[in-house]
């Protein structure tokens, strides 16, 4: 695909579509953390704590090799942008898709957390 002309503000548009064994065609992330309040004696909070910060991420293609990854692997990302966590990211799910009528896709579950490296 030849590069996008972004007229107007400037925002963010694709990814970098080389990913291991596959060409991205789309990456998803959600992040979530468990969340602690401490209360003052008019029942206002008073502090907040976050902790255990996971991030998950979805990256979907097209097959270009063979997948050498396993499960519970890492990986160094070309394409996930952290939301805060400081962890490794840790491959959960693989799913191989093969069809008749459509090239070989590929969809990696990733997780990262924080403290975990």
């Amino acid at each position: 695909m030849a590069a996008p002309t972004i007229i107007g503000t400037t925002t963010c548009f694709g990814l970098v579509a080389q990913q291991g064994t596959m060409q991205v065609t789309s990456v998803q992330a959600s992040a979530t953390s468990n969340k602690a309040e401490a209360k003052n004696i008019n029942g206002g909070t008073a502090s907040v704590v976050y902790f255990a910060k996971k991030t998950e991420y979805n990256v979907e293609g097209f097959m270009t090799a063979t997948n050498a990854v396993t499960i519970g692997g890492t990986l160094s990302p070309a394409n996930l942008v952290g939301f805060g966590t400081s962890g490794g990211y840790y491959l959960e799910e693989v799913t191989l898709t093969k069809s008749s009528e459509d090239f070989t896709k590929l969809k990696y579950k990733i997780v990262t957390r924080d403290g975990i490296a």
